[in-house]
């Protein structure tokens, strides 16, 4: 019999393919476009977190990442943003019905895991969430022959590691070890 958690763990890598195949058939407008969208709902997730951070009884350093990754991707936004209207001067951004790559847990998720102090858990799930990102975004850059896509792709996934690496970096000050690396 299969369990529930493997059918559930099949269920997500299905889910990941479709929206890594949705991503691969971007153009460069329709990528940056949904990047844009991307970095604003992750920037939302990030205050989310800091705001209920302050709540909790966590160390210090924990609120003040959060907050920076917050500004951080707003940034990104912003960047990405800029970097649209000068490609496509005059144009709105357009909507790309594609789903989230980082699956973005819920306000109500978000807020039970820090009122039960799971912080390692948080912290592991949003490294996760960065390196898939980082991962995805390398394979496309190394899939495609637009050299402006290619340029776009290796700029999110060295965003998507740099904010890896930063969430890393707290868990290992916070909790003395590296993070267990999931294996496949």
């Amino acid at each position: 019999m299969t369990s529930p958690l493997y059918k559930t763990k099949e269920r997500e890598k299905a889910k990941f393919k479709r929206i890594l195949e949705a991503l691969s058939q971007l153009n460069t407008k329709e990528l940056m476009a949904h990047w844009i969208d991307q970095e604003v709902k992750e920037s939302e997730m990030y205050y989310k977190l800091y705001t209920m951070s302050k709540e909790v009884n966590w160390d210090e350093r924990v609120p003040k990442l959060f907050f920076s990754m917050y500004k951080d991707c707003l940034g990104h936004a912003e960047t990405l943003l800029k970097l649209y209207r000068t490609m496509y001067p005059g144009e709105e951004v357009i909507k790309v019905n594609v789903p989230a790559l980082e699956v973005e847990l819920s306000e109500d998720r978000l807020r039970e895991m820090v009122f039960k102090g799971n912080l390692r858990g948080i912290l592991e799930y949003l490294m996760g969430t960065e390196k898939i990102a980082h991962d995805v975004y390398s394979y496309l850059a190394n899939h495609t022959s637009d050299e402006k896509a290619r340029a776009t792709l290796i700029w999110l996934a060295e965003i998507e590691n740099g904010h890896y690496e930063k969430l890393r970096s707290l868990y290992v000050a916070l909790f003395g070890d590296d993070p267990e690396e999931e294996e496949e």
